[in-house]
């Protein structure tokens, strides 16, 4: 495996019938909420070429560290990203573009790996969460209850909510 994913690419350009298949690794920082990858993304796929550039597809995996929103436990997790990139001489909205006849495929690798990270990380659909009021953790114990509440100045307030 190679170390970058700058790819030679000059002898691609104008010829559809030909391409490179590429491997490598980058290491990368991505961060989303309580959700981060901090480490090797490891990538590989083939850069193609088209009339007035290359077309990149490729697959990016990288471990991320979650923190689930309901209980707070943390885990690991392999995410799997596909993407593909179409470079000319011309930079695309995101800045990609053919450099003296070479392609960086990282950023674009990178920035599929980023739009995979879950807003909301669940570690199971069946978590019950925290107590709201006392924070016990519910999937390990029940929660002895809590008293009513009635003489709080803000009893009032939940008749509003029980309609």
């Amino acid at each position: 495996m190679t170390s970058t994913l700058v790819i030679k690419a000059d002898d691609l350009i104008g010829h559809p019938e030909k391409e490179h298949p590429f491997q490598g690794t980058r290491d990368v920082s991505l961060r989303l909420g309580d959700s981060t990858v901090t480490g090797p993304m490891a990538m590989k796929g083939t850069v193609r070429g088209t009339v007035d550039g290359v077309q990149a597809t490729f697959t990016s995996t990288a471990v991320a560290r979650m923190k689930c929103v309901r209980c707070l436990i943390e885990w690991d997790e392999e995410l799997i990203a596909r993407g593909s990139q179409h470079f000319t001489k011309i930079p695309d909205e995101d800045g990609y573009a053919l450099a003296e006849g070479e392609v960086d495929v990282g950023g674009p690798g990178m920035d599929e790996l980023a739009l995979s990270l879950p807003i909301a990380p669940v570690h199971d659909k069946n978590c019950m969460g925290l107590c709201p009021i006392c924070g016990t953790d519910l999937n390990s114990q029940p929660c002895d209850g809590h008293e009513d509440g009635s003489d709080s100045p803000f009893a009032v307030l939940k008749d509003l909510f029980d309609s």
